[in-house]
């Protein structure tokens, strides 16, 4: 990450001295330039990744909710019920699936085993995906 912010600090140091020998800014005016640009654009969070930290401990679970994500993307009953067929067919009975997003919640949810790795949770952008076995 270090690596991005120290390119794109070279990039702006780039087009200052561009500006400054086509404008003849003086002196402290190009380092007020870059003093700005510098504070800007550490403040700026280049490359962050969307997709929080998760509660998932089966690789299988949270392959099926990252495809379900990708296949019908911001059709969150289709993807409850993609879902919950995927663990059913791969998995045995007893599958349920909750996404929560600002627009509410689909599917529906009971008791999570998480000792024996039969849940997931996944935070992808501001929707919530569970997928988790059900009694």
């Amino acid at each position: 990450m270090a690596l991005v912010y120290d390119l794109v600090a070279l990039i702006l140091l780039h087009i200052l001295s561009l500006y400054y020998l086509r404008t003849k800014v003086t002196v402290t005016m190009f380092i007020f330039h870059l003093l700005t640009l510098l504070i800007l654009s550490s403040t700026i969070p280049i490359g962050e990744s969307r997709v929080q930290p998760d509660n998932c401990k089966s690789e299988k679970l949270r392959e099926i909710i990252l495809e379900t994500a990708a296949i019908y993307p911001h059709q969150y009953s289709y993807q409850a019920r993609y879902m919950k067929q995927q663990a059913e067919e791969r998995f045995g009975n007893w599958w349920s699936a909750v996404i929560i997003s600002e627009k509410g919640g689909y599917g529906m949810s009971a008791v999570y085993d998480q000792y024996q790795n039969t849940s997931c949770e996944i935070t992808i952008y501001d929707v919530f995906y569970w997928l988790g076995r059900t009694s």
